[in-house]
This record gives structure tokens, sequence and C-alpha cells, in this order.
């Protein structure tokens, strides 16, 4: 719902001039209104998303992800765990430069984000002889994210694009296992604000470094 509402958002325009300005406020840079991204730096996930123009200095972005690992609580380090798992996010963008048409240099704008995981059964690892060894169910993770992007898009050829940005917000899990009690908040990383026999719910920080390549048609 939330990514719904913000791709109805009203989108505020911000006028800048240009090195070769457009005629009005709201013509769209019809060569490179479009842009298909891949992002190679999202560990444990597979991501792909689409960049559309929606007035001069105005853009919408839509992501989805396939996600191969998460990680859990360790000693040391966090662990990581093989799931199941999907995910999608939604930005709005304003575009700043002086020297570039959108969707090429400086922009800023929220990103929100939601993620559904499922861990492999056994992921608590109890051990057969455990004093208080008991039935744990499978556990699933539900996450909503909010951050705030600031970066730079840039045009490497005719239709070939780089981007780097930087993200920094919050993520709000939720986590679900019959039965498990203190080991999902002694596993799942995160400061707890409430939980249960079976669930608990927590928040994280969430900086993120943001690189993708892409075609812009």
């Amino acid at each position: 719902m939330i990514l719904a509402f913000l791709l109805l958002l009203p989108l505020t325009t911000v006028l800048a001039q240009t090195e070769e300005p457009f005629d009005g406020p709201d013509e769209i840079n019809t060569a490179h209104s479009h842009v298909i991204k891949i992002h190679p730096l999202r560990i444990g996930e597979i991501t792909a998303s689409y960049e559309k123009q929606r007035t001069s200095r105005v853009t919408n972005e839509f992501g989805m992800s396939y996600i191969y690992k998460s990680y859990t609580r360790d000693v040391w380090a966090p662990k990581g765990e093989n799931v199941f798992g999907v995910g999608m996010f939604s930005s709005q963008r304003h575009y700043t430069s002086k020297k570039h048409d959108t969707p090429f240099g400086f922009y800023h704008g929220p990103v929100f984000g939601y993620r559904f995981i499922k861990f492999e059964e056994g992921v608590f690892d109890l051990s057969e002889d455990a004093p208080d060894r008991r039935y744990v169910g499978r556990l699933y993770q539900n996450a909503m994210d909010l951050s705030y992007q600031v970066g730079g898009q840039f045009q490497m050829g005719n239709h070939l694009t780089m981007e780097i940005s930087g993200l920094l917000g919050g993520r709000v899990k939720y986590a679900y296992s019959k039965g498990a009690r203190e080991l999902i908040t002694n596993n799942i990383i995160g400061y707890v604000l409430t939980s249960d026999e079976s669930s608990a719910v927590m928040i994280t920080p969430l900086p993120q470094l943001v690189l993708s390549v892409g075609y812009s048609f």
C-alpha cells in the first residue's frame, strides 16, 4: 500500500536552468526518459529496477529483488542463511543539476521498501539433546524500509548509465516462528520493540551504498 501511495503522490517540479534548457517546466527528455538497471552490490540478492521520468526534474523508480541469503546474529559476525525471499522498493527522485538533463546529474528523494523472507527449516539449529528441546516452526520475516537517498546518475555512452548513491534510514522487522520465544530475539539482528511466544517486532538502522548500471532510452 505504501508503494502504491508513493506512485500516486503529487510530483513536485524543481525548476533549474540547464545548458540546453527545456521549452517548459513539464517537458520530458524523450531520448532518455526510461532507464532499466541492475544493482550488482546488493549482497544476497539479485535486483533490477526501472526508472521513468515524470516531469522535467522528477522521476520515479520501481525495483524488485530475488533474495537468496539473509543474515542472523552470531558470536563474532553476522551469519549468512540460505532463504527464499522477494523484495520491492519505490522511490521519487528530484534532479537538481544545472549542467545535465534529467535523469542525469545530482538527485535526492525518499525510498520505500518491503521484503518477505522465508528461512529454511532448522535455522535455529536446536540440538537433539538440548535441555529446552521443543517444537519450533519455520522462521518468516517481513520488513518495511524507509530511507532518504542522495546520489548521482551519469551517462557513460549513448545509452549506458551508471549511478552511485547513499541511503540512510531504518528498517522495521516482524519475525514469526511458532514457539521460538527468545530464539527470535537472540538471532534476528535489531533492537527489540516488542515480542511474545512466537514473534517479535524489531528495528534497525539502514545505511546503504547503491551502485547500478543501466540502459536509457
